[in-house]
């Protein structure tokens, strides 16, 4: 059965960061965990109760880097750190449901040749409403195998790549599998947002965070 390593970087990531780990930790081997020094919003503490709860499997680091650009070499760092058959692209807005997660999960073993599988979130306005034109539109590699994974172009324009360097983007690499499961994007629903600071403006012609399109949830969340 394959085994799963979650990478994430987080920097005040409160109040969902502990809520987003804790839902994948028991479906998952390995959490590796990299907080910004620049946190303080309480992520350090509230990563160190998670820590404690699961201190077998998580491992926490942290970064200072002088540039945004710098965190692609992060990302390549937590990968090389993981043992995993399988990545979980976790950022800290990325919220699970139990089930979908385990969906996903069991098709890792399914195909062979499969290097990533994308999934498509519902990007939350509220708890009750979602930007339309995320789900079923948008699609986001999550899981990728971990043998030959490398990042390219510098944060937050990084992507990730197989040996060759090709993109894992599934609309130019036949490996790349989409998956009809779902998970939560919070990043709407956060008081901090990297997308609003100001080395972020040259890179922030996704109006979709800025004007949603809102339509009713077709399910209730409990977060």
């Amino acid at each position: 059965m394959a085994t799963i390593s979650s990478n994430t970087i987080v920097k005040n990531g409160m109040p969902f960061i502990g809520k987003v780990l804790r839902q994948i930790a028991p479906l998952v081997d390995e959490l590796i965990i990299t907080i910004s020094e620049k946190s303080n919003d309480g992520t350090i503490k509230e990563v160190s109760r998670v820590y404690e709860d699961f201190s077998g499997k998580i491992l926490v680091d942290f970064e200072n880097v002088s540039h945004p650009g710098e965190l692609t070499k992060v990302e390549q760092a937590q990968v090389d750190k993981s043992k995993g058959d399988w990545i979980l692209f976790l950022s800290d807005d990325d919220y699970w449901p139990t089930e979908e997660l385990k969906k996903c999960l069991e098709e890792l073993d399914k195909d062979k040749d499969v290097l990533a599988y994308d999934v498509s979130p519902y990007q939350l306005i509220n708890e009750f409403q979602h930007d339309t034109r995320w789900r079923g539109h948008k699609w986001f590699s999550k899981l990728l195998r971990r043998e030959g994974l490398r990042y390219i172009k510098d944060w937050p324009e990084e992507l990730p790549a197989d040996k060759n360097n090709e993109p894992l983007y599934w609309r130019t690499h036949s490996q790349v599998k989409h998956l009809p499961y779902y998970f939560y994007h919070l990043a709407l629903l956060k008081s901090y947002s990297f997308r609003t600071e100001q080395w972020m403006q040259p890179h922030n012609s996704n109006k979709s965070y800025r004007d949603p399109y809102p339509g009713d949830l077709p399910h209730k969340i409990f977060l």
